[in-house]
């Protein structure tokens, strides 16, 4: 009997042992860091904020239990390894849905510069055969030197463009966009103004 209880005793004291001295769980945090290290590289920081922030978080919560196990004579990692396993799924999603968004952000900046390209040549015409007039001369100058800004701004979306900033470049050529659309909406505004007028000073044929 008494030997029986040697042997549990014996067998219980190994297990504690086995349990007290349980190491990291290295594997899993290589797998996590490499993931983590992906992500990064695709800029999910930028391209996909909210999975990269999961991620983010998961592996800041595992390092912080690793570190609190650390400092047990009992260790138990299993926590740290659902925490682990965790951040390497959100890294993987955050890396597939930064690859996706990007892509999106090019076809959608890339639309942008020729659609505000488009916009900027179409004030650009009506500027030009717009009349001069007492009224309309300080307008028409004053058209003249914001197209010739919003040709710069657009060059520097396509700038923008070719460097893969392509959130800058979007919001460039939307706003040459917008800004050029209004320039020839005005002077589309003030043409019926004119042939409105000149209709009225007309004299009337007699008949």
């Amino acid at each position: 009997m008494k030997r029986s209880l040697t042997l549990l005793n014996i067998v219980a004291l190994l297990a504690l042992a086995a349990v007290a001295c349980a190491k990291a769980p290295d594997d899993d945090i290589n797998a996590a860091k490499a993931e983590m290290d992906r992500a990064k590289a695709s800029q999910a920081d930028i391209w996909a904020p909210t999975e990269y922030k999961a991620a983010d978080e998961a592996m800041n919560a595992a390092q912080t239990e690793i570190a609190a196990q650390n400092d047990k004579w009992v260790k138990n990692y299993d926590k740290a390894k659902e925490l682990l396993a965790k951040a390497k799924e959100e890294a993987g999603k955050a890396s597939e849905a930064a690859v996706a968004s990007k892509e999106q952000a090019k076809k959608d900046s890339d639309a942008a510069i020729s659609a505000a390209d488009t916009a900027l040549k179409t004030a650009d015409a009506a500027l030009k055969v717009a009349p001069q007039t007492k009224d309309s001369k300080a307008d028409l100058a004053l058209f003249k030197g914001d197209l010739a800004t919003l040709g710069t701004t657009l060059d520097g979306a396509r700038q923008a463009f070719g460097s893969g900033d392509y959130k800058k470049a979007l919001e460039s050529a939307t706003t040459v966009k917008d800004k050029a659309t209004s320039i020839a909406d005005q002077l589309e505004e003030a043409k019926k103004k004119r042939s409105a007028h000149a209709t009225k000073a007309a004299p009337s044929k007699k008949r």
